[in-house]
């Protein structure tokens, strides 16, 4: 905005949270290979994971904990029912040790000064999340968090790669996914969107392309926010959900598979529409979210903090994807939910 500039139709933008659907089929592909199961321990692959505690009373200062009752799981994983948490999704003990302790990475996302440093790399931080307290006992509730990060370092234990290397082999292009990376390179740069936020008088900008973390060929590879790309890139990804495994007659999953990771498991506990099911790295929609305006019945959805959003509905064979490049504004909600309601009710009336 600040250089009145088009905003061109291959731009990219930061994915943020919209990375971990992309992170969970990568899982599912393992699963798939017999690399794994799902309900593997994750201390099987990631042994700093071995001996995790719960949080019972106290502050940061004088925490009580207790041993957590069974091992945290690729299923708990996949739903977000860990324990693991985000420092930025609340002010509990638990959230506070994140932010003193520095369980976090580097990025924008929920950023306040007097925060710890953050981790380096990907190992660093699971090690981090190892000695930290779990939110809840595993399995217990959703807990939105670094699980999906997790799954990222298994793969890169159980596929013996990078993770962004078994991205790109394994899903970006058998998908013609061509811009999607944890990077931006050079070549790309002027492609690249400015990140603003939400003032007092409207927007600016806190991040420049040029000044990006993205920038950073050292940056930690979350798979859970890290991710950024362009919107002919996710639809490619959402058509291939959308079509239950294929895209353009490439199977990249099983028709099983998708439907495993569609099936309801817990409620997220959100507000209003953003209260829906949650299968393995989806929010799925059901009869209350569509009578209500919200998320079609089997439709599969996520959203992004940089105020991106995407649902694929299989039933229909139907796809919607919303790109911004906002980071988390005070509209986010309402924002994405009234793209959402007119999509839903144009497809409705165009079922009927």
């Amino acid at each position: 905005m600040e250089r009145r500039a088009p905003l061109p139709a291959d731009a990219i933008f930061r994915l943020y949270s919209m990375s971990k659907p992309i992170t969970s089929v990568a899982i599912m592909i393992l699963v798939e290979d017999g690399r794994l199961s799902l309900d593997d321990p994750v201390r099987r692959f990631l042994p700093a994971l071995s001996d995790l505690r719960v949080y019972a009373s106290g502050d940061v200062e004088d925490m009580v904990s207790v041993p957590a009752l069974r091992p945290v799981t690729i299923r708990d994983l996949l739903t977000h029912s860990s324990g693991f948490t985000y420092q930025f999704m609340g002010n509990s003990p638990v959230h506070r040790y994140y932010r003193r302790q520095g369980v976090m990475r580097e990025t924008a996302v929920g950023k306040q000064p007097g925060d710890a440093p953050p981790a380096r790399n990907l190992d660093e931080l699971v090690a981090r999340l190892g000695k930290a307290p779990l939110l809840h006992q595993p399995g217990a509730r959703f807990s939105y968090g670094y699980s999906t990060t997790v799954l990222g370092a298994v793969i890169e234990r159980v596929s013996g790669m990078r993770l962004d290397r078994f991205l790109r082999e394994r899903i970006f292009v058998p998908l013609a996914i061509r811009d999607t990376s944890f990077y931006v390179d050079d070549a790309r740069l002027g492609r690249f969107v400015t990140n603003y936020t939400a003032t007092a008088t409207g927007i600016a900008p806190i991040e420049t392309a040029e000044a990006s973390e993205y920038r950073d060929q050292r940056r930690l590879l979350d798979g859970g926010g890290a991710l950024a790309g362009t919107a002919r890139d996710y639809l490619h990804f959402a058509e291939m959900i959308a079509n239950r495994g294929t895209w353009h007659g490439r199977r990249l999953l099983r028709r099983a598979t998708i439907d495993e990771m569609t099936k309801p498991r817990l409620r997220t506990g959100g507000t209003g529409l953003e209260n829906t099911w949650f299968g393995f790295g989806f929010a799925i929609g059901d009869a209350k979210s569509e009578a209500m305006g919200g998320l079609p019945r089997g439709a599969l959805s996520w959203a992004g903090s940089g105020n991106t959003y995407f649902f694929a509905d299989p039933a229909h064979r139907m796809v919607a994807l919303f790109m911004t490049n906002e980071l988390t504004p005070a509209g986010f909600t309402g924002r994405t939910e009234t793209f959402r309601t007119l999509v839903d009710r144009t497809a409705l009336q165009l079922r009927r």
